[in-house]
Formats: structure tokens, sequence, C-alpha cells
């Protein structure tokens, strides 16, 4: 201890009385009490009360981290498809995630965002699988269970990106926005031949998104969707890259460029190309197209057998001189087999001396669920059956192990895939491609029957599965990137509806509306002299173009 005069030590508790009146802090209160100078009581808490402010603001951070970003790019994705339709917020959608991402301390907790972030997003947007197998007969708990447990499965697709995006950071912030994007072309492009060998279910592509801005869709016939989607991709982790990155604001805007010279090039691109149409010359074939709005689950009750004849007979006599009439998936009360129905067809052929195609059931040569082309006599010239069928729909994936579980929702049961490789419908001079329901968001069959030679597409389906949901909108809308892609019109019959004609370019020229019963007169143009798009004859170049991106950046930041 330190002994100083009386009248010294006076002067001292005098200044520091001075200090303490006007110090605003309690922590630099010198305690008068004591021979040294240490902190008052007032000073210890508040020490306490700042080292809680941290333990807060960390709790916070790692909220915001593991939680509310995964959870808000969800919901701007999820706001991005049908019903809702805000297409433009799913350029900003990733932004969350990456900000996550980057600020995810360890592989844990990026992981955990990806997790929350694809959890979020499927169970918004697959909201509709409850309500499919509840009138399914599904009782309550298990489809509550089957939502729930798709959600999960298909989150690992989120979990896999946060898991290469959070390795990527090694790269740099420069080279992170393409190599992630190139990423995300490849996952989504993995997830579409996963289901070609085992079972997922690839109904979302970041690129169908923009189906409402058909100026944007064009680049599909150049890159495919997986094209558009890698803009989205890049243009979302650029932005999200623009709060991280602590440089100036103006350095901030020069690295953010490259998504406006994107978007501008996708817009001069697709301005160019909805020009083009008038430059060819165009054959039409008139087709009939049958929305008879027949509730699914009464398709198999015997009762409603003629009071579906009578309704389909209704909308017959609604049709006008038509070089085909197309009939929605599984249309008939029956299976094409059964020689009431074929007289019943026959009839129609004749009556109005038009070809028909027709969606049925067949168990000839197998239990398939088919296309069928009636000539106008009524015999059947052709038969196409469905190459990729609806899991749990159709069929049951992994049945050893599920079948004690889970059985199909269909009232037929499981079903048999037709061959890859199947003859198209030959109409007079024109060769038609078939799709049927699921099948369409396959862009590599319907790129594959334009090799063969299809002038044009037609795609018939039964979404009465899904009642009034948000699920036939997006079943819709994967339509117009085929026929963008491949540069050839489609004709879409759908028993509820959206049935619609959609021209090469993307254009909807006709449309009936969800639950409508009518019919759809069109003239479907065929463009000959166009030619192949360079998708279709080139096919998924640019998924090979991301994959030597990807892999050279991940090998430098795994293995230095």
């Amino acid at each position: 201890m330190i002994l100083v005069p009386a009248a010294a030590e006076r002067n001292i508790k005098n200044v520091m009385a001075e200090i303490n009146s006007r110090s605003p802090s309690p922590r630099l209160r010198f305690d008068m009490h004591h021979g040294d100078m240490g902190l008052s009581r007032g000073g210890e808490a508040g020490l306490r009360s700042q080292a809680l402010d941290r333990k807060y603001k960390k709790s916070f951070s790692l909220l915001s981290t593991l939680f509310i970003l995964p959870a808000f790019t969800s919901l701007l994705l999820i706001l991005s498809y049908p019903k809702f339709n805000l297409g433009f917020l799913a350029w900003f959608a990733l932004a969350p995630l990456t900000i996550s991402i980057w600020k995810a301390k360890n592989i844990k907790s990026a992981l955990i965002a990806g997790l929350i972030s694809g959890f979020c997003f499927y169970f918004g947007i697959l909201y509709w699988i409850y309500f499919t197998m509840l009138a399914g007969g599904v009782n309550v708990g298990i489809s509550l269970l089957g939502w729930l447990t798709l959600s999960f499965i298909l989150s690992f697709e989120f979990i896999l990106i946060a898991c290469f995006g959070f390795y990527l950071k090694r790269t740099g912030p420069l080279a992170y926005p393409y190599v992630f994007a190139a990423g995300w072309v490849l996952l989504e492009w993995a997830k579409i031949f996963l289901t070609f060998k085992a079972v997922w279910f690839p109904w979302f592509m970041l690129g169908y998104t923009q189906w409402q801005y058909l100026k944007i869709a064009q680049v599909v016939s150049f890159t495919g969707i997986y094209g558009l989607s890698f803009a989205l991709s890049f243009c979302g982790v650029l932005a999200g890259m623009f709060f991280i990155n602590r440089d100036k604001l103006l350095t901030k805007i020069l690295r953010s460029a490259p998504a406006l010279f994107l978007i501008g090039g996708l817009l001069l691109y697709g301005n160019f190309e909805l020009k083009q149409d008038c430059k060819y010359s165009s054959e039409n074939i008139s087709f009939s197209i049958l929305q008879p709005s027949i509730d699914f689950y009464k398709k198999w009750d015997e009762k409603y057998v003629l009071w579906i004849r009578s309704r389909i007979d209704g909308l017959l006599e609604k049709t006008e001189k038509s070089d085909i009439i197309v009939w929605p998936e599984n249309s008939l009360p029956g299976w094409i087999d059964e020689p009431e129905l074929i007289d019943w067809l026959k009839k129609i052929s004749l009556k109005y001396k038009s070809r028909n195609i027709i969606g049925s059931a067949s168990q000839a040569d197998g239990k398939y669920v088919s296309s069928f082309l009636l000539n106008d006599k009524g015999k059947i010239e052709s038969v196409y059956n469905k190459r990729q069928l609806v899991p749990f729909g159709e069929y049951v994936p992994l049945r050893p192990v599920l079948s004690d579980f889970i059985d199909v929702i269909g009232s037929l049961g499981e079903f048999e895939k037709g061959a890859m490789k199947q003859n198209l419908f030959k109409v007079g001079d024109f060769k038609i491609a078939n799709a049927i329901c699921y099948e369409s968001i396959f862009p590599y069959l319907l790129r594959d029957d334009v090799l063969r030679g299809a002038d044009i597409f037609v795609n018939i389906t039964n979404d009465g599965w899904y009642l009034n949901t948000a699920a036939p909108n997006q079943h819709f809308l994967v339509n117009i990137f085929r026929a963008i892609e491949n540069r050839r019109s489609l004709i879409r019959a759908a028993n509820n509806g959206i049935s619609a004609l959609i021209n090469p370019w993307g254009r909807t020229i006709k449309k009936l509306n969800l639950n409508e019963y009518a019919v759809l007169n069109v003239q479907a143009p065929v463009y000959k002299d166009y030619g192949l798009s360079f998708y279709s004859k080139h096919g998924d170049w640019f998924v090979f173009c991301c994959f030597i991106l990807f892999g050279a950046f991940m090998i430098v930041a795994v293995v230095f």
C-alpha cells in the first residue's frame, strides 16, 4: 500500500468524487472506500450486463444463421411458384441461404441451415400431398406422415447444396457465385436422372419460376432448363455476397455488375427469339381438346359409368371438324379392352369422322397406362405406354421394403413401365410424340422424341388427383419449357385442367381453366422448316460445362 499525507488523500478523494459525478458509465466510477482504485459494484454489474448482451447477440446471430435466413430463402422460393406466381423473387431467393452458409462457423451449422431451408421449402410447396393422400383414402396420420417424410427426404437436395457451398468458400468470394451456380445445375440434372434409375421427385427446377416471363425463358431453347436455373442461382448468390463483402459500396456494385449483364443478355436474346416465329412458314393440325372435369374419385365407381359417358358425349357435340380429338389420361370409365367401350369408341369415330387420341388403362399385353391412336373408323392404329410412372400413384418404389406400410393411391393398383423407345403416332405427314402426365417434367424424354422426328407434342394428364390445389398449376407450367426447349407446339389435355395449346415459343395460345367443363378447338402450328433447336441438337452440353467448372474449383477447395 502507498502511504500519502492526509491533505493529499483529501485532494485525491475530491478528484475521484468529481470524476464519478461526471462519468456516464458505472464502469468508470472509482471506489472511494478502499485505498486502491478498484471498480465499484456498479462497474461489476455493468460488466455482467455487457456479457449478457454479447451472449444474446451471439444467440440471435446463431438463430439467424441456422433458422431465420434459411427459412427466408424457402419463403421466397414458395412465393415464386404457383399459386403466388411472384417469379421475380426467385432472382433473390438464394441470397439469405448464401449469407447463412458464409456465416456458418463449421460444416454442422451449414448442414443445419440447408436442412431448414429444404424442409421448409418442400413442406410449403408440396402441401397438396396431404390432401391428395387424404382424398385417396389414406388416413390422416399416414397422410401427414407422408407429407412430412417426403419434405424431409427432398430436403437432402438443400443439405447437399449447403455442404458444397460451405467448402466452396475456400475459392474466395469472386469465384464463389459462378461455381455455386454450376453446382446447383449439376444437382438439378442429377435428380432428373436419379429418377430414371431410382426414386426421386424432380418436380421443381429453379428455372420453372420464370414461366410467366417469356423473354427470360427463351434461353432454354439454347441451354435447356438448366441454363435458366444457373442464371437464377448465380444472381441470388451474388445478391447474398453483396451483404457479405466488406468492401466499399462502389466495389460491391461493380462486383454485382455481372448479374445485370446476364439479365440484360437474357432479355436481348429472348426479344430476338420471340420475333422468329413470323420468319418461318407453318402448317396447322386441327385439334379438339376435351376437358370433361370428372371427379377422379368417381372415375371407377360403376354407378357413374353412364353419367361419365354422357358427359363426354356432351363435349363431343361441341367439337368442330378437326384432324384429331384428344382425350385426357384415363378418360374412359373402364379399360379400353372392354368390348362395350370399344363399341362406343367405334361409333364416336364414325360419327365425327376424326382420329382420336385417347388416354386409358390397358391390360392387353401387360398392365399399362397408355395412349391410343384410333383412326376415323375406330380401329386402334398405334399405342404408346407410359415410360415414367408416378411413385406411389402408379407403382410403389422399393416394394419389398415399403409394401407393408403403404400401397398405391390409385384405384387400379400398380402398372408396368413402357419401353423407352416407342413408335411415334403418325397422322398424315406429321409425327406426334406422347407424354403422359408426370413425363412432361423429364426434358430428355421429349428431346429424344424430337430427335426421332416428332413434329408436335401431345401431353395428356389427369390432375384430378390434386383437387383444387397449386399442383395442377405447377404441373402445367413445365410444358411451356418443354415446348420452348425443342421449338415444338404442345397440346395438353387434362381431365379437370389445365388444358391448352402452347406454341414453340412458349406462348399459351388458348387454354381452359381448372375445373372448367369445355372443349378447346385449336389450330396447332408445325414449323417443319425450323428444324431442331440448339438444345434439341446438342442436349445437355451446358450441364457438361458446369461439371467442368464445378469439378475444377471443388478440387482446389477440398485438396488445397
